[in-house]
């Protein structure tokens, strides 16, 4: 009998199998989180113990961020060839050893390179997990789960805004890295034990099908499957390289929207992490609320994340990011005319983070929708990637600002953009897609 093994991943009921895959990518996207993130928590301390402006650390921020893009690209077409176990476990590997040597930088070309080197593995590891959860967890907890397992990249910038604080008050402004090499050495070894295959990339590759039938059977305990059934995965084959792919069959307008929306995405998300701290102690913040305010503010977009997951799942990913996008520009907006009042700027953080970053976490799952499995992970790799050059655009962007003496104010108005931006892209490409189906 031939079985469709998608068909059996879609309508199978959530089990612990199912738990696991996304609480493993929770806490994976957690320290790769903190692993990206962590320079903005101590742009001012290095400033202050090297001499230098914050602002001349804009290249060790450019440095990440170029090798999450340059990781993003390279992952999402390597873990369509070999696999998306051996992919994630590389890049992993390669983004915790450079977290942990980064503890030991003493000067800026070290610095520079090593962020580099964590950002590239850092970067490629993600769209690699976002994938596999979504190829494993059923129909109608998919998008809930996958913006789980994304949200652990928001709840790591709560996690170094307040256990950031204790390690940098005992181990200099290098407890960050260590921070981050302690939450990502245990989970990699996780993964080293426990991390499976994607059960569709073993049927559309032809490879281990035993294996795949065992865990197909995992998620999806109620089917009943022998040694004489023969799995199949009901998508076009795939005639073209992986990335032209993208392009062909109608695919080119789409995949060029989501870029653009995963672009000011990326903005959004990383023009906070990286420069927040910064202009908030310029607005007269000491440095250890300014912290403490990066986590506030992604504490509410780690719950957003979760609440957005769950209406993505009633009502779709797409209204949900087309109606999250123009009121985080609104919340932004509000953020900025109340830089003075910390208790007003308290209240409103955690909602403008909870629709910012929430609706950035539901293009996730709204990306994988969009791919069949043999391009998915290069589809959604490929648009975390391009969605980098908006995070490359942050440090210089952030730089421009702090030379030209805009303030908070300023920060916010201009951040109001990139939300904006994503959200027209999504509506068009929805647009775009229902025209052409009628």
């Amino acid at each position: 009998m031939k079985i469709d093994v998608g068909k059996i991943i879609d309508e199978a009921k959530l089990n612990s199998f199912h738990i696991t895959i996304a609480l493993l990518g929770f806490l994976f996207t957690i320290a790769e989180g903190v692993e990206m993130a962590c320079l903005g928590f101590i742009t001012t301390d290095i400033a202050k113990d090297w001499n230098i402006a914050p602002k001349d650390l804009w290249v060790a921020h450019t440095a990440v961020l170029v090798g999450i893009l340059i990781g993003s690209l390279v992952a999402g077409v390597l873990t369509d060839r070999i696999g998306r176990r051996k992919s994630l476990l590389f890049m992993f590997t390669l983004a915790t050893v450079g977290m942990g040597a980064s503890f030991y930088i003493g000067n800026m070309t070290q610095l520079v390179l090593l962020r580099f080197i964590t950002g590239f593995g850092a970067g490629g590891a993600l769209p690699i997990a976002v994938a596999l959860v979504a190829e494993y967890v059923p129909l109608k907890n998919r998008n809930m789960l996958v913006i789980f397992a994304y949200s652990g990249a928001s709840f790591a910038s709560v996690v170094g805004g307040y256990l950031g604080n204790y390690f940098i008050s005992n181990y200099g402004w290098q407890g960050m890295f260590l921070l981050g090499f302690i939450l990502a050495f245990p989970i990699l070894i996780w993964m080293y034990l426990w991390l499976p295959e994607s059960v569709k990339y073993l049927v559309v590759k032809n490879k281990e099908l035993d294996k795949a039938k065992s865990l197909l059977q995992r998620a999806n305990p109620a089917t009943d499957i022998t040694a004489n059934d023969v799995l199949y995965i009901n998508e076009p084959p795939q005639t073209k390289s992986s990335l032209a792919s993208l392009f062909s069959g109608g695919m080119a307008a789409t995949t060029l929207l989501l870029w653009l929306a995963f672009i000011g995405g990326q903005v959004t998300v990383f023009l906070m992490s990286v420069w927040l701290p910064t202009f908030l102690q310029n607005a007269g913040w000491e440095a250890d609320l300014s912290r403490q305010a990066v986590g506030h503010y992604y504490l509410g977009a780690f719950f957003g994340a979760l609440l957005l997951g769950y209406l993505a799942d009633k009502i779709g990913a797409a209204k949900v990011i087309i109606a999250s996008f123009p009121l985080a520009a609104i919340l932004y907006f509000l953020l900025g005319q109340n830089v003075q009042n910390v208790d007003v700027w308290w209240m409103i953080a955690p909602i403008a983070g909870a629709f910012a970053v929430g609706g950035i976490m539901a293009l996730a799952p709204f990306a994988a929708e969009l791919y069949p499995t043999s391009v998915r992970g290069t589809g959604v790799g490929a648009a975390l990637g391009v969605g980098r050059i908006g995070s490359i655009i942050t440090p210089p962007l952030g730089n421009v600002l702090l030379a030209a003496g805009i303030g908070a104010v300023g920060f916010y108005n201009v951040a109001m953009i990139a939300p904006i931006v994503a959200s027209l892209s999504i509506w068009l490409l929805v647009f775009l897609k229902r025209k052409n189906k009628n």
